[in-house]
């Protein structure tokens, strides 16, 4: 069978298909505990998505397209999202010792049960490194395809010297007085915490541990309270390519297509009076009159850096009373895992809450992004939603806001879409 040597770099398609799944396994021969770790990088090289750093506390990515179980990794590739250029397969020492004291690293590439790539090296390959980057699957631009690379070196620093190069960190001050509860296991109590997203059973107020909050669907977060007289800025980013068809689909841009993501909410006050805010048909809002929300802008690219965003005047907060806030693809194909959208919201003295559009299946135009209602006039919980829908109407509906829906045209063009008219 093939074996890869430290350094060596390899088209994965010469061995295995790419477009089905296949393993990654990682074996240590040594009397330490090592863990296993798969990064799903960006193209600068970092953990841009927590929920991409795979390993026994989060054991799969959102769309399945990264498994794991006991030191082996199934991998989709053709699941991955548009945003993950990179695969990292890594090994860390927990406790003492180094790698150069190991008996024997393995790592095996399979498809079916077939071995078709291994490594094989020994703790003379090392020297004081407690974590190692064993192996990369990335993807390479300029052929359009798969590779693997062997590195086989590392971090004398650990797990945190490990997390920090790829742009994470671990969570130093986290609670040590926790009791294992009666028949829990217990072997892995020991483990130092990492930066990995949690579900929160109730609504919590946004931890300071993290410098962002990564919601999952449906959960559910309370903002600091809201004193300062900075807005809440709701942004919606995207990127404007799409791809061709054919294997490796993903990552062939075409050029001459883009997609037109639109930002928008529906709004109640107290008062009762509803309405939406959006750019097609000029809804643009005001900060200083009701409904005290504003779209600032219309990207119709993704290319502007700041894309589209919503304020809300943090001074009027009394006076909302919830926003279902939405996008809708305007121009271009219905392929939301291509536009690859992300939220952010940013409120003063609170960490950044972010909201991906990572529920793919669909062909429908629109998407509801996330729920805000007010929490005693001094701050809003902000749910994720992503549910979808066949236009404005049909969402409206749902969620019982009961506006009246107008056709528009945006710009000269010759679709139309629905516009409130309240």
């Amino acid at each position: 069978m093939p074996e890869l040597i430290k350094g060596s770099r390899c088209r994965l398609d010469e061995y295995i298909n790419p477009s089905e799944s296949f393993r990654v396994e990682l074996k240590i021969d040594d009397s330490a505990i090592y863990d296993f770790s798969c990064f799903g990088v960006d193209a600068d090289n970092k953990l841009s998505d927590d929920r991409y750093m795979i390993f026994y506390n989060q054991p799969s990515s959102p769309e399945q397209a990264i498994t794991y179980d006991d030191g082996a990794f199934d991998i989709d590739l053709s699941k991955l999202p548009f945003s993950i250029n990179k695969l990292v397969f890594t090994a860390s020492i927990d406790g003492q010792g180094t790698m150069g004291e190991i008996a024997s690293h393995t790592v095996t590439i399979s498809q079916n049960n077939n071995i078709a790539l291994s490594m094989n090296l020994s703790g003379r390959d090392f020297s004081n490194e407690r974590a190692i980057i064993s192996i990369e699957i990335y993807f390479y631009q300029k052929d359009t395809s798969w590779r693997v690379r062997a590195v086989a070196s590392g971090f004398n620093g650990g797990l945190s010297e490990l997390l920090k190069f790829f742009g994470g960190e671990e969570i130093i001050d986290a609670p040590d007085d926790q009791p294992v509860q009666d028949g829990q296991d217990d072997k892995n109590s020991h483990k130092e915490p990492v930066n990995v997203p949690v579900v929160q059973e109730n609504i919590p107020d946004i931890p300071v541990v993290k410098k962002r909050v990564e919601l999952s669907k449906n959960e559910k977060v309370k903002l600091e309270k809201i004193t300062s007289g900075s807005n809440i800025i709701i942004n919606l980013n995207w990127k404007h390519a799409v791809s061709a068809s054919g294997l490796f689909s993903l990552r062939k841009i075409d050029k001459a297509k883009s997609i037109d993501l639109d930002i928008g909410c529906l709004y109640e006050l107290k008062n009762g009076k509803r309405g939406s805010i959006q750019a097609l048909g000029s809804k643009f809002g005001s900060l200083n009159e009701a409904p005290y929300i504003e779209l600032d802008r219309d990207d119709r690219t993704g290319d502007a850096p700041e894309g589209e965003n919503l304020r809300i005047n943090t001074a009027k907060i009394s006076q909302i009373k919830r926003i279902l806030v939405y996008t809708f693809i305007y121009e271009g194909i219905n392929n939301w895992r291509e536009a690859d959208g992300v939220v952010t919201i940013k409120s003063p003295g609170s960490h950044d809450v972010i909201i991906r559009l990572d529920d793919y299946d669909t062909s429908e135009i629109m998407c509801a992004l996330a729920m805000l209602e007010n929490i005693n006039n001094e701050t809003f919980s902000i749910e994720k939603i992503i549910r979808f829908y066949n236009g404005h109407v049909a969402m409206d509906n749902a969620f019982n806001w009961g506006l009246k829906w107008t056709p528009v045209k945006k710009y000269d063009e010759t679709r139309t879409l629905n516009v409130s008219n309240v």
